[in-house]
């Protein structure tokens, strides 16, 4: 099922240069048709970042792992700096080149089979080998560094190939401002010296700014957040909203206020709006941009008929449920136990009902991510015999014998009453009532857009919890606080946290549901979830996809634990780090107070 969505920049020749590195194809450029671009000062620094990684690397190479260990860490702190200051723009015009180096790596490829999830790339792999005990041997270290410099080098070639004008460097810095925020703060590439790399990626994106139009104004803002960044190095201690609401947004409002000056471009379709300033902004998430091609546009009649077909029994095979059975809007779209009710009694549904608010903005749905759109998931549920027991083309042909029915359906399709009422119209009505469930402006949105007093003194206290020493957002990204990948917003990787049958202390043991090696049969995604989103975590217990955990406090006591590793089940392949948090009773406290905070059940 395609979708529409937009990875990219615009920039046509981003494409043919990402093919080719990700293929490894290095034709010459004239042979092939490719045309040179004009040189401009941002693609000259970005050449000149890129000669200063290769050399770091080659410096890396030389000393691992014969040198003394910290000359060798130093090395490496030295080629993730180079790394820092070019990853503006290489993750844009090289992204295969960025997860060669600093991941996350795609799951598959067609170069590298599917592996375990949670691999560590490049700079993650020669880190965990330098700061651990368990470290792979010399010839390991030595083909990583190999891949690693060959992949830079190679791209190197190609860099006359490049566009880098002004759109491009705005466009890309815009991005670059994104991982920042989400990724580089939340110590998801490496917790060491994280704040000083964040510094580093802005002092990188600064070179290019100096001769793009209005460059002086975003000149100032790169400045003074890089400058906070290094007077507040402690990553458990930093305040993330301070940075957020007085550099990062101030940074973007730079950035979007310098594009309205140049050519206007058709903006791409995307989860994170092209044409949105910040991350944080109302409606800068588009709820339609997971929606199949043939999902007709959102309009208050659709959405209303979808919404009568959410509560309407017929669509069941017995006509006795409808979807807001389990689905119940005064429960946040969910049914307070801990696994589905059944249709009958004989059948079994093992898993927890999930909250169906910002479910649009999901690029998998259910536990196991079997389904690729909320039409799809609509199809599903509509032909399981333990949920509801039917299908969708035997409720639309029920509804067809309703005139009542018959004449919403013309009114939402604008086509004839007689034809109206077809399997497809039904489940794209009723995706379009839930693809209009989104609410992004809980009191966490609020105070990320200035309003800062909307959150009490351990709510913000909470959310750099959340963001540093819990690791909450390594896997639930800021802002959806759910598992779709930032700054690019397209894809969802599942985790394997070894959820037990029973909370436990020590001695668990692992719930036996495969999740979604159950579904693709992938021997590495056995035990794997999709990462749900915690918006209205606080109205939606019990949590888990058994529904084991009654409270928040009972899930952060898990995670404090190190998973289920950590207290005692035998989980293959967890992806969630074994050690324990060691979170305070006080910082627990905080971050149910910060969960609190992303309640929001208007929709925007």
């Amino acid at each position: 099922m395609t979708r529409r969505t937009a990875l990219g920049t615009g920039v046509a020749i981003v494409a043919i240069v990402g093919a080719l590195v990700g293929a490894r194809m290095w034709p010459k450029p004239v042979a092939h048709g490719y045309r040179v671009q004009p040189s401009t000062p941002a693609r000259r620094a970005f050449e000149q970042g890129i000669d200063t990684l290769i050399t770091a690397l080659d410096r890396l190479a030389a000393v691992v792992p014969r040198a003394p260990r910290e000359a060798q860490r130093q090395q490496l702190r030295e080629a993730r700096v180079a790394y820092k200051r070019v990853e503006v723009l290489l993750a844009v015009y090289g992204p295969n080149v960025a997860e060669e180096l600093n991941g996350p790596l795609p799951e598959e490829s067609e170069e590298r089979p599917a592996g375990p999830l949670g691999a560590p790339a490049g700079f993650a792999i020669i880190e965990a080998a330098l700061h651990t005990s368990a470290s792979p041997g010399r010839d390991s270290l030595r083909a990583t560094l190999a891949a690693m410099r060959s992949a830079v080098a190679q791209f190197r070639g190609f860099t006359e190939l490049l566009a880098v004008n002004d759109s491009a460097v705005l466009v890309s810095l815009r991005l670059e401002v994104a991982r920042v925020v989400t990724l580089g703060l939340s110590g998801f590439d490496t917790e060491r010296h994280a704040i000083d790399e964040a510094a580093e990626a802005l002092d990188g994106a600064r070179v290019l700014m100096r001769d793009v139009v209005l460059g002086a104004r975003i000149d100032s803002t790169l400045v003074q957040a890089a400058a906070y960044l290094r007077g507040h190095p402690d990553f458990n201690a930093f305040d993330r909203l301070e940075f957020i609401v007085n550099y990062a947004n101030p940074i973007w409002t730079a950035v979007a206020a310098a594009r309205a000056h140049l050519p206007p471009r058709q903006p791409l379709q995307r989860l994170w709006r092209a044409d949105a300033t910040t991350l944080f902004q109302p409606g800068a998430f588009d709820p339609s941009a997971f929606a199949p091609d043939f999902a007709p546009r959102s309009s208050p009649e659709l959405v209303a008929l979808g919404a009568a077909l959410f509560h309407e029994p017929r669509l069941s095979g017995p006509g006795t449920r409808s979807c807001a059975f389990c689905h119940d809007p005064a429960r946040a779209f969910t049914d307070g136990r801990p696994t589905s009710a059944a249709l009958t009694s004989v059948l079994r549904v093992r898993r927890n009902t999930p909250t169906l608010w910002n479910a649009a903005f999901e690029p998998q749905l259910f536990a196991d991510g079997r389904a690729s759109s909320l039409e799809h998931q609509a199809e599903i549920v509509l032909a399981s015999p333990a949920e509801m027991g039917g299908s969708e083309t035997l409720a639309a042909a029920r509804l067809a014998t309703d005139s009542a029915w018959r004449a919403a359906f013309a009114r939402a399709f604008g086509t004839r009453p007689d034809s109206a009422v077809t399997p497809r119209a039904l489940r794209c009505a009723l995706a379009a009532y839930v693809r209009s469930l989104h609410g992004l402006n809980s009191r966490f949105d609020r105070a990320t857009r200035g309003d800062t007093l909307a959150l009490s003194a351990d709510e913000r206290r909470g959310f750099s919890l959340f963001m540093g020493k819990g690791h909450c957002a390594v896997c639930h990204f800021v802002p959806l606080f759910n598992g779709t990948m930032p700054p690019g917003f397209a894809v969802s990787e599942p985790e394997i946290i070894g959820v037990p049958i029973k909370p436990a202390a020590k001695g668990a043991t692992l719930d036996p549901d495969s999740g979604r090696g159950g579904f693709d049969h992938e021997p590495t995604h056995q035990f794997a979830f999709r990462v749900p989103t915690l918006r209205n975590v606080a109205l939606t217990a019990p949590y888990m996809h058994n529904g084991r955990f009654a409270t928040l406090e009972q899930v952060i006591d898990f995670y404090n634990r190190g998973g289920g590793t950590g207290v005692g089940a035998r989980v293959p392949g967890q992806t969630l780090p074994a050690e324990p948090l060691h979170l305070t009773k006080l910082e627990q406290r905080q971050l149910v107070a910060f969960l609190g905070a992303l309640t929001d059940t208007v929709p925007d």
